[in-house]
């Protein structure tokens, strides 16, 4: 016999799941279909989760729909109606998933006392016990263990020449020497305040968008409306600081609305939530409705408020672990900045790739360490100053064509490093501070 309190809290669970699709990351780290002792909620949970996987919306009537002749096994079309209205508020959902897998793991445990008594040897005993165990210890992982697919999935892999290549940045050098950008990795791009990393890491975002990717900008120093203006001003060659202005013509601001639902439509997504769990919450929720492919976070700093830890490095290792884990966990490209130490700015070496290297990460211990690949930008910030720039060029210490920074105010350095995945090198890219461009070097 069922208990009725037992049979209440998977309802609720189900019910909660249905209103809010959001909360399968929830039930799929914890939940497995076998854990509900009601057959009618075991074939609603696999439904609902072979739908978000298909990423289609779960309401009652879609659930219905979608399941057509399969609703006897879930009950029938009252009861599956029941069940979406047996909700929970999010703030108890986890109390109730903990409760619940508590529950089946004491079950399991009591069954060992009853099904001993079909042993007939200490061998078969022993059997039932494992058995029982193993159940038990499965109900605290995602998946279940199976050594043979990762070979599998491997060789298959390798077979199959329709494999995704990754997602194309469109720098060329950049998406050459880092394989372009790939699932599960986390990369990190630093340099030191002023730069231009912030642009750089936007003209990424713009070209991948344009090309169709999915992809999430986390914004924890600019405004969304500042983040557009960025890509608006490179796609459309207009002044940033004229954007900022709105001092615009009738013109371009039609060409601003012809290229906005361009941007729409690629799904591109901006937000400047900086509480990581609720920003974490925030691309599940993306990736569920539109899939994903590359997270920006700009910059780590900025994330480490609800983290726990006694120095600044502690809390950003935190940060930089826990979006490792992401992109490992949900399969996509976290590309995340970073400050570079001011005593960068005191180091005189004449060659781009003495000027920085990992160890120069603001509280780096754990920001290299979790980074697959770490890209340093550099530019000559002294360049900047229109007198100096002037007088570079008349007395012929700067050179428009010169693929180094120190020589070329229009010239953006990107040092690769670290690179697990191949080699280490410096990079130029065209800089125009104006737009707020990086493009490639023709």
């Amino acid at each position: 016999m069922i208990n009725q309190a037992n049979i209440t809290i998977e309802q609720e669970i189900l019910g909660g799941l249905i209103n809010d699709n959001s909360l399968i990351y929830i039930c799929r780290d914890n939940i497995k279909p076998n854990m509900f002792q009601v057959e009618a909620h075991k074939e609603i949970y696999k439904t609902i989760d072979k739908m978000l996987r298909e990423n289609l919306t779960v309401d009652s009537i879609n659930l219905m729909k979608y399941s057509d002749s399969n609703t006897k096994k879930m009950g029938g079309v009252t009861y599956i109606a029941e069940v979406a209205e047996c909700n929970v508020s999010n703030a108890n959902y986890k109390t109730k998933i903990e409760f619940f897998v508590n529950d089946f793991q004491k079950r399991e445990l009591l069954k060992i006392a009853n099904d001993l008594y079909n042993g007939t040897t200490v061998d078969e005993m022993v059997e039932i016990i494992n058995s029982h165990l193993e159940t038990v210890y499965k109900s605290n992982i995602v998946k279940d263990i199976d050594i043979c697919v990762p070979y599998e999935d491997y060789l298959q892999d390798l077979f199959n020449d329709k494999t995704e290549q990754g997602f194309k940045t469109d720098l060329y050098a950049l998406d050459e020497v880092l394989g372009n950008l790939q699932r599960g990795r986390l990369i990190t791009i630093f340099a030191r305040s002023g730069i231009g990393k912030s642009t750089f890491a936007i003209q990424m975002a713009l070209n991948l968008a344009l090309n169709n990717y999915r992809v999430i900008y986390g914004s924890g120093e600019m405004s969304v409306t500042e983040v557009f203006n960025k890509m608006i001003a490179s796609k459309l060659n207009i002044n940033y600081s004229d954007l900022n202005k709105k001092n615009i013509s009738e013109t371009e601001k039609e060409n601003i609305s012809r290229f906005m639902p361009v941007l729409l439509n690629s799904k591109f997504y901006i937000t400047n939530e900086i509480d990581i769990k609720k920003l974490f919450s925030e691309i599940k929720l993306y990736k569920l409705k539109n899939g994903l492919d590359v997270v920006f976070i700009d910059y780590v700093n900025k994330y480490i408020g609800t983290t726990k830890g006694l120095t600044l490095t502690e809390k950003i290792g935190q940060v930089t672990s826990q979006l490792k884990d992401l992109a490992l966990k949900e399969n996509i490209c976290v590309v995340m900045l970073a400050q570079a130490n001011r005593k960068v700015d005191t180091n005189n070496s004449d060659t781009i790739t003495d000027k920085l290297n990992s160890s120069d990460i603001q509280d780096s211990a754990r920001i290299e360490q979790d980074s697959d690949q770490v890209v340093a930008l550099y530019r000559n910030l002294k360049l900047d100053n229109k007198m100096c720039r002037e007088n570079g060029f008349k007395i012929k210490l700067l050179d428009m064509n010169s693929r180094i920074a120190d020589k070329n105010p229009y010239c953006i350095n990107a040092t690769i490093t670290k690179n697990r995945h191949g080699e280490k090198t410096t990079l130029a890219f065209k800089w125009d501070g104006s737009k707020s461009r990086v493009s490639n070097w023709n």
